[in-house]
């Protein structure tokens, strides 16, 4: 009862998180000239993952997944850029559909908050980026990402919406 009521403490703390607000921008990022969002590619090194069984005995729904803090490499070099990600996923279903939440943060200590369904079995999902902090207060816009198989590199492409006029 103890390890449940501190495992559902932190996804209440994660979830929290990732309602405050943030603007997004990196060495890295490219421009889009028709729309004016900003595009980066980043790739997760999994190193760092654990799997939590809650309730029923086996995969579940309400089982955890806990990642983190993992590295991101600039997809284009394979450098390390210095950003990590980390973050829960509660399941839906059995086959690991769950409801992820995410920080990206970045060297300089801002951070992107990202929330949405990420599909099971190793497919691709699009969630939303809901903020930020610091040098990303306000961001807005989408995160795709798409594992491998064994879930060991996770590619993720973000596109940040243009900011709105004042």
């Amino acid at each position: 009862m103890l390890r449940f009521a501190l495992v559902a403490g932190l996804v209440v703390l994660l979830v929290g998180a990732a309602l405050f607000g943030s603007r997004f921008a990196t060495d890295a990022q490219e421009a889009t000239p028709s729309t004016g969002s900003v595009s980066l590619v980043l790739v997760e090194h999994n190193d760092a993952m654990t799997d939590i069984d809650l309730g029923v005995t086996g995969p579940s729904p309400g089982d955890l997944r806990v990642w983190g803090p993992n590295m991101l490499a600039d997809a284009a070099t394979g450098e390390d850029t210095g950003a990590t990600t980390q973050g829960t996923c509660v399941a839906l279903a059995v086959t690991f559909d769950c409801l992820a939440t995410e920080t990206i943060r970045f060297p300089d200590g801002s951070t992107l908050e990202i929330q949405g369904v990420q599909a099971g079995g190793g497919a691709a999902s699009t969630r939303t980026i809901v903020g930020g902090s610091g040098r990303h207060r306000g961001a807005t816009g989408t995160v795709t990402v798409a594992p491998t198989a064994d879930l060991a590199i996770w590619t993720k492409t973000i596109v940040l919406a243009a900011p709105s006029p004042p």
